[in-house]
């Protein structure tokens, strides 16, 4: 599976790269012509820098602060969701309970929620780990219930008749049914995530990309705002893609991998 999941990597690059090339060239073109250098500096300036910056700066630090955020925040939303989905999607009664809050919490907005959470909890790091967890575990509980519920009743009679419990049956059955909703709800969480921890370190942290950028902008660092932001950017895409390409190598039978 190892070598299988590389070469999709290989594959991918140009697709993902290519963006971010385009990008670089037109505005690199741009610069200084429509586009004022003050307020958009060139790759040629933001590059050399951003290499500085990580090299002798704190700017790894900060990065370092951002990824142990989102991973933290999508390893406690991410497991408690698909417990709860699971079981959820499941069992009738389970999902009478659940699904009210569910309905409750999934349109609000969480950003509105750092508040009150900062009032009843203190400036903590807890508040803003939990504070991106509670929307990824809202993401993957919802999917996880509904990739639960779309398994088809033949291959849970199957796995009956053959004899499997009730371990057996959530091991072989409604895991590996539910396990394409699953990644496919942990990449849409991380998207999430990324934007809830920008927003989050601007407003409340002293730490983290988004911190960076919020703070670049007020001392008008334009250059140091824009590494922090194509930063951000690229950790975002490497852990969105990273998790629809380990879902595909674990969900061959879904048809979307391609060894």
């Amino acid at each position: 599976m190892t070598r299988l999941t590389g070469s999709r990597v290989v594959r991918q690059l140009p697709s993902l790269l290519g963006p971010f090339v385009v990008l670089a060239l037109v505005w690199e073109l741009a610069a200084g012509v429509l586009l004022d250098p003050r307020f958009f500096p060139p790759p040629s300036v933001t590059l050399p820098l951003a290499a500085e910056l990580y090299l002798d700066g704190d700017f790894l630090t900060h990065a370092a602060a951002s990824v142990r955020r989102i991973v933290l925040a999508t390893a406690i939303g991410a497991s408690a969701g698909i417990a709860v989905g699971i079981v959820a999607g499941w069992s009738h009664r389970a999902r009478l309970l659940v699904n009210p809050h569910l309905a409750v919490l999934y349109p609000l907005p969480k950003i509105a929620l750092l508040p009150v959470m900062f009032a009843l909890f203190g400036l903590t790091e807890t508040v803003r780990v939990l504070t991106m967890a509670l929307a990824v575990f809202l993401l993957v509980a919802i999917n996880t219930m509904g990739g639960v519920r779309s398994i088809e009743d033949v291959h849970v009679e199957a796995a009956l008749d053959n004899g499997a419990g009730t371990f057996d049956l959530y091991r072989e059955v409604i895991l590996p049914g539910a396990r394409p909703q699953i990644f496919s709800s942990l990449s849409m969480g991380f998207s999430v995530g990324f934007a809830l921890l920008v927003v989050i370190e601007m407003l409340a942290a002293e730490s983290g990309l988004g911190y960076v950028i919020w703070n670049s902008w007020q001392l008008f660092t334009i250059p140091r705002m824009y590494v922090a932001v194509f930063s951000i950017n690229v950790l975002g895409v490497l852990f969105v893609h990273g998790t629809e390409i380990l879902g595909d190598a674990l969900t061959p039978w879904e048809g979307t991998y391609q060894p």
